[in-house]
């Protein structure tokens, strides 16, 4: 998306009453934000979520978080958003989160990079391939180290080697230690299984004491 293209493509078409034109800041800073961000282009405007009437109080603990989430981020704060079935919110959840935390900081942001959508099946297959000199993943690498929040979506949805553990441990220690937020989505909604699927360790950090835990139990809506 070019910086100098508003109109149908920005965030704010629908309640801004500025003159729509390649000057914005709000779009331009917006639109920095959402070109680092790794969100995929099709999920980058927020989707209107109705929940089953078994998730309204997830729906509201996760409204709770997302109207008060540049506090959250700031305590270093995270979030796993789980379900056992697919289709049922969780990653739309974590990006409307994640897109109102870059609403929230995107006055006099500048060319700061904070936040970023990890796809973790993705994330950990391009580790893999020792050949990939894609600039962008290398950027994305060093982004998730530093950026204020980060989304690990579908974490555990697969079985991981022992090279995907040291990956997801580098990544989750170096963010635990500099205080950062992270939001986790996954289909396992219980310890032991995810402690399974992981191992003890990253587990921990998935559901440390600073996490918010927020199951769906509703069926599939796509």
């Amino acid at each position: 998306m070019s910086n100098f293209d508003t109109g149908p493509d920005c965030w704010y078409r629908e309640v801004c009453t500025n003159e729509c034109n390649g000057s914005c800041i709000r779009y331009l800073e917006m639109s920095y934000l959402m070109d680092h961000s790794n969100i995929p282009k099709n999920l980058q405007t927020p989707k209107k979520l109705i929940p089953d009437s078994c998730d309204f109080d997830t729906f509201t603990k996760l409204a709770e978080i997302k109207s008060n989430i540049t506090e959250f981020v700031k305590e270093g704060r995270s979030l796993y958003i789980c379900g056992r079935t697919t289709g049922n919110g969780k990653t739309s959840w974590a990006i409307k989160i994640l897109l109102k935390y870059f609403d929230s900081v995107w006055p006099g942001n500048g060319f700061r990079t904070r936040g970023v959508f990890v796809h973790v099946p993705t994330f950990l297959l391009k580790c893999k391939d020792f050949n990939n000199k894609d600039p962008e993943f290398e950027e994305l690498k060093q982004s998730i180290l530093t950026a204020d929040l980060v989304v690990w979506d579908d974490i555990a949805s697969t079985n991981i080697s022992a090279y995907d553990y040291s990956q997801l441990i580098m990544c989750l220690d170096a963010r635990f230690s500099s205080g950062l937020s992270n939001i986790y989505t996954g289909n396992i909604t219980d310890k032991e299984n995810l402690t399974s699927a992981l191992g003890a360790k990253l587990t921990s950090r998935i559901l440390s004491v600073d996490t918010v835990k927020a199951v769906f139990l509703g069926g599939d809506r796509r």
